[in-house]
């Protein structure tokens, strides 16, 4: 089961409403006055995302999020991340960061283009180069002080061993329900299974890439860069892919990275994601977000489905 998710799927700030001092302060640093701001109202958080056009004749993209707000370490991370990047890594770059008033900013280059579309094939095509060259880039990882993965993903992918320590609530879907005791085994394996060397953005989705003019792709939003195996960034990608009607089995089969990857080591990792959408989709959504638990809830069934298809379980 798949469908389109609402083009707007975050309440967002909008750059007149940061704090005037906010303003002034990131004018002083980019060097001109901001002229217009065109909020961006794809992803997930409630933070302002706006390209910016300045009295200069420049642009920008600015991203800010009040200091308490629960995702503020995300940004933090964030701004870490960007700012220690490769210059051969596709990724968008950040100018600059920082904290005043009470906020969170960070200002990156601006980036011509719009978000791939991987219902059309060259948008595709793109998307999936993009993660082979941060592959290359970005192995061995750069950055020692890097996390591993377990340390931003431990967390959160324990949902099936959440589920039946729940006792299969009557909510979940027959197949999941079946084979719970063996979806929490297998995603008991999914940590070793993921040991790698490669620096992983972690969460690629369509709404984190952007096509430019000259039909390549980069990598946005790293809050969530950690250290891990290669083949994991194309896994965390593929449900976005499924969910445009592309079969994702067929493609890992052929990408470099996930062709030459372990099996039981991508059904572990793969396992792992299905129950953390499966559990996260169940919840109620957070006032600042309130499509990301449809969003959630979709991405469940697509990689359900796929897992089910790889491990031949009924």
């Amino acid at each position: 089961m798949t469908g389109p998710l609402p083009v707007a799927t975050a309440r967002r700030l909008t750059w007149p409403q940061l704090p005037q001092g906010v303003r002034d302060t990131v004018e002083q640093r980019l060097g001109a006055p901001v002229l217009a701001a065109e909020s961006q109202n794809g992803g997930f958080t409630d933070g302002v995302a706006a390209r910016v056009d300045l009295d200069n004749g420049t642009r920008a993209f600015i991203k800010a999020l009040a200091a308490e707000h629960e995702l503020a370490p995300d940004y933090r991370t964030e701004a870490r991340i960007a700012a220690a990047l490769p210059a051969d890594v596709p990724a968008s770059r950040l100018r600059f960061s920082l904290e005043a008033e009470g906020w969170i900013v960070l200002v990156y280059d601006d980036v011509e283009g719009r978000h791939p579309d991987f219902v059309r094939p060259t948008d595709l095509a793109a998307a999936l180069t993009c993660v082979e060259r941060m592959a290359s880039a970005l192995t061995p990882n750069p950055l020692p002080w890097a996390v591993p993965i377990t340390t931003p993903l431990g967390p959160l992918l324990c949902g099936w061993h959440t589920l039946r320590a729940d006792g299969a609530p009557a909510g979940l879907d027959p197949w999941s329900a079946r084979n719970l005791d063996r979806l929490a085994d297998l995603e008991s394996r999914w940590a070793e299974a993921t040991e790698g060397d490669t620096l992983l953005h972690a969460d690629l989705r369509h709404d984190n890439m952007l096509l430019t003019r000259d039909g390549t792709v980069l990598a946005v939003d790293w809050a969530w860069a950690c250290v891990g195996a290669d083949w994991v960034e194309l896994v965390y990608l593929l449900p976005a892919v499924a969910a445009a009607g592309a079969d994702p089995e067929e493609i890992a089969a052929a990408h470099p990275l996930t062709r030459r990857a372990d099996p039981s080591a991508v059904d572990a990792f793969l396992c792992a994601l299905a129950g953390f959408y499966t559990l996260s989709g169940s919840l109620p959504a957070p006032s600042w977000s309130p499509h990301i638990r449809t969003h959630e809830a979709w991405y469940g069934r697509l990689c359900r489905t796929w897992l089910a298809r790889r491990t031949g379980w009924s």
